[in-house]
């Protein structure tokens, strides 16, 4: 059993056993409110006040002061009176509160912990023919498991065979089933709704994404945002306070004629009205609320901390390539030369006759390369249904292309130095048109055979709802949105002009994306937006670095403040908002809190106030604003 897995089991037996006094406290309370029972309270007030001296006995150990002193306190005071009921009802209302938090707080939790449980915890391995069934923690990289139909893919991998649709709800919040086919990946934790899968595991289960969710999560549960730790801090020297008002209260009393029980006794009930439970309290139930609702939907957030920032944000900043851009090139357009004569294709439509025979020479060479674009060439024409021959020989030349022999005849895929170096004339016609393609943002590679001459023009598909997200930004009264990236000039301001951007810095290396976050920071709360690994500097120097899809790099989980698990654009602005609306909740809590507080602490004095009252008052509004910040893991 893991150290977790073990404290969890621990927090268990011990909110088991609260649970259970706080059920004695109760029992004997009503028994003993009968005259003849009254010494009942006794038991009471024992079985109430376990958990609370445990707990005022660790933080006088750290030297520390806090409520459940302030509430043990305020019962033995209340014993010494002679008002054993009252004292009774004190500790039975303050653990029943006690008992409702840690249920209250622990869904927030549960709400992250449940995300291991999606994952099966046994796997079938198929391995020399035969299937055998093993633990998910014995798998290894390139071992080849099976998923059957309407069940759990025990870890992350790629599909080798068969195809599906995946309920990947859990761990991104995307509604809708994803379709995936071969290569395609998959994750563990998620649900196959289909047909029969063979998946080529390619993370061990310790590195699984869904590992990697929990750890951040659990990472993000102890960084505390600077409210929380502000909260804290004024939490134990409030509590102090609490203590000189009760010590004050009692002296003036007695000096304007009270007697000593009836002065110790109004003293007690200003403690317990002005002990700050729920003023301490209003801060982390909110930000850890928001921590699992973002975690829930994909977003993952290092701490509280950058919740209450996300709140504040006026900046935004975006790399292209893999953030505005899906960082996968698409082959849009094919110009193809034979002799004077020029035809032209758009992948998705019919293709001309004449011009599969050089279609089929090209998509030949790039076959036998790994680059992006080769692949984009290779992808384009058998989607059209062209079957792609085999080369007799091909050879790479670094920094040009490749010249490969196909079906006996010599053809090169490249830039304009590999026609030069491999003497292919490029007709004048076609080196301009090349140029007017790049001059609109557009990649472009030339091809030549024995007898054609081609240009094929590439894209990076931009994101379906980049523009929109950038439309959402400004609605949100963010007052700059630019972009930031690497890519020369033309093929930036291409992009910026479909997502409707006017800001962009262009042909930026790493250090100048970091050098120009660092002055936006000067003026505001920056948000850098990027792919987590050339961008780490400038995520770390952001006010929040967000990685797109990070979870994939160990450079993104150590640069970035928030983690998109999946190429999710749109989280963008529900983190802001996000944001926003846990400030808001936070500061409707402490609102609430301060007002329970001073309307309890100013009827002390004017009316006979009975100290179960003042119990309910206090508890009653800890426990309402723990459940006003639970409202967060509402979508």
């Amino acid at each position: 059993m893991s150290d977790n897995q073990s404290t969890n089991s621990i927090k268990s037996v011990l909110t088991d056993w609260q649970s259970l006094l706080t059920i004695i406290c109760g029992a004997t309370l009503v028994l003993a409110m009968f005259p003849q029972l009254n010494w009942l309270g006794y038991i009471s007030c024992a079985a109430g006040s376990v958990f609370a001296l445990k707990s005022a006995r660790d933080s006088l150990a750290k030297r520390e002061l806090d409520v459940n002193l302030l509430m043990i306190l305020a019962a033995i005071g209340a014993i010494v009176v002679g008002q054993v009921v009252d004292a009774a009802a004190l500790l039975f209302l303050f653990s029943l509160s006690s008992s409702l938090e840690s249920f209250a707080m622990a869904k927030t939790k549960s709400a992250i912990a449940s995300l291991v449980q999606l994952r099966p915890k046994q796997a079938l391995l198929v391995q020399d023919g035969t299937e055998k069934l093993v633990a998910v923690e014995d798998l290894r990289i390139g071992d080849i498991i099976r998923v059957n139909g309407f069940e759990g893919v025990p870890a992350d991998g790629e599909i080798v065979e068969g195809s599906t649709s995946i309920n990947e709800s859990a761990l991104t919040g995307e509604a809708n089933p994803v379709s995936k086919h071969i290569g395609d990946a998959v994750t563990g934790g998620t649900q196959n709704l289909e047909g029969m899968l063979l998946v080529r595991v390619t993370k061990l289960v310790s590195n699984s994404m869904l590992n990697q969710i929990v750890r951040l999560v659990e990472e993000a549960q102890e960084n505390k945002a600077s409210g929380e730790r502000i909260s804290l801090w004024f939490g134990q020297r409030y509590t102090v306070f609490v203590l000189l008002a009760f010590f004050v209260s009692w002296g003036v009393r007695l000096l304007v004629g009270q007697s000593g029980n009836e002065a110790f006794y109004s003293s007690l009930i200003l403690l317990v009205g002005l002990s700050p439970c729920a003023l301490v309290i209003s801060t982390p139930a909110a930000t850890l609320s928001a921590l699992a609702n973002a975690a829930r939907k994909g977003t993952l957030v290092r701490g509280g901390e950058f919740i209450e920032r996300a709140a504040t944000i006026d900046t935004v900043t975006m790399d292209k390539t893999g953030t505005l851009t899906k960082g996968e090139p698409r082959l849009v357009e094919v110009s193809i030369w034979q002799g004077d004569n020029r035809m032209d294709w758009i992948p998705g439509q019919d293709v001309p006759e004449a011009i599969i025979p050089a279609l089929k020479s090209v998509a030949a060479v790039e076959k036998t390369s790994s680059h992006p674009l080769a692949e984009a060439v290779v992808k384009a024409v058998e989607s059209a249904g062209i079957s792609i021959p085999s080369t007799q020989s091909s050879r790479t030349v670094p920094g040009m292309g490749m010249v490969a022999t196909v079906s006996g005849e010599s053809v090169a895929v490249g830039n304009d130095k590999l026609m030069v170096a491999e003497s292919h004339s490029v007709p004048a016609e076609m080196e301009q048109f090349s140029l007017s393609l790049k001059v609109e943002g557009k990649t472009t590679v030339l091809a030549s055979g024995s007898d054609f001459r081609a240009v094929f023009a590439f894209e990076d598909e931009i994101r379906p709802e980049a523009k929109q997200v950038i439309n959402e930004l400004r609605e949100l009264g963010v007052k700059q949105v630019m972009m930031l990236t690497g890519d020369k000039p033309e093929t930036a301001k291409n992009i910026a002009s479909h997502v409707g951007l006017s800001a962009v810095h262009a042909a930026l290396m790493p250090e100048d994306k970091t050098r120009i976050v660092q002055e936006l920071s000067k003026t505001g709360q920056v948000m850098m937006v990027g792919d987590g690994v050339n961008d780490a500097p400038s995520l770390a120097a952001a006010s929040i670095g967000v990685a797109m899809g990070g979870l994939g790099s160990d450079v993104a989980l150590e640069a970035a403040d928030v983690v998109l698990s999946h190429d999710r654009l749109d989280r963008i602005p529900q983190l802001i908002k996000l944001g926003r609306r846990t400030q808001g909740i936070i500061r409707a809590n402490l609102v609430f809190a301060g007002g329970v507080i001073v309307v309890l602490a100013v009827s002390s004095f004017l009316v006979k106030l009975p100290l179960p009252v003042a119990v309910i008052g206090h508890e009653g509004s800890t426990v309402l604003v723990i459940l006003n910040g639970l409202r967060l893991l509402r979508d």
